[in-house]
């Protein structure tokens, strides 16, 4: 073989190497562009997941179901601790707040009402007794404050009926937790949380 034919093989090599190497380097840089259609058969739990990132975008949303979750412990673990009045009342830190019980005594319905009312010289116990009249209107018919009045003391110390009552309490050291009962039943309660590491303000209903 002469050496014009020689050059000549190598020529033609020499070109369909550069167009092979032209193709592969073509298939090379369209490859990344066909990775979404492959990764859109890849399932889900594969996908690796960054758990700050819902947290950075709804940051409220992610604390109210973390507060939610806690606030619903602590108000099951108060209502357990709290959920007997006759009980509750015997504690050492415990403040009578309100009192509104309908009783009925000799075919009559009485209520009475306590409370504190705001002066200027502080808080004023009040004594009220109203007597239902036919229309089941409520009729004021004694008022003492500072102390408890005969009828109130007389209707409250009677074997009568209790048709419905209902009292508020503050407990805790600081007397800063409030208990709403009715019937005797734990309705809600507000207030600081003494069963808190941190004390913060809680809220709950029943």
């Amino acid at each position: 073989m002469n050496s014009k034919k020689r050059m000549m093989i190598n020529i033609g090599t020499l070109i369909i190497a550069v167009i092979i190497g032209a193709l592969l380097f073509s298939t090379y840089k369209k490859a990344p562009e066909a990775l979404p259609s492959h990764s859109s058969t890849t399932s889900a739990d594969s996908i690796p997941v960054n758990p700050d990132v819902n947290l950075s975008k709804i940051p409220q949303e992610a604390a109210t179901v973390h507060n939610d979750f806690s606030k619903d412990t602590v108000c099951k673990s108060m209502h357990s601790s709290y959920q007997y009045i006759n009980e509750v009342k015997k504690l050492k830190n415990v403040d009578l707040r309100f009192v509104n019980i309908h009783k009925k005594v000799d075919g009559i319905v009485y209520r009475l009402r306590f409370f504190y009312k705001e002066s200027s010289e502080n808080e004023i116990p009040n004594y009220l007794v109203y007597k239902e009249n036919q229309k089941d209107e409520d009729i004021l018919v004694e008022k003492s404050s500072y102390k408890k009045g005969k009828l109130y003391l007389k209707v409250e110390n009677d074997q009568g009926e209790i048709v419905y009552s209902e009292e508020g309490l503050n407990v805790g050291a600081e007397k800063d937790l409030f208990l709403h009962y009715e019937n005797k039943v734990l309705k809600d309660l507000q207030g600081v949380s003494p069963l808190q590491g941190e004390k913060n303000f809680i809220e709950c209903r029943f």
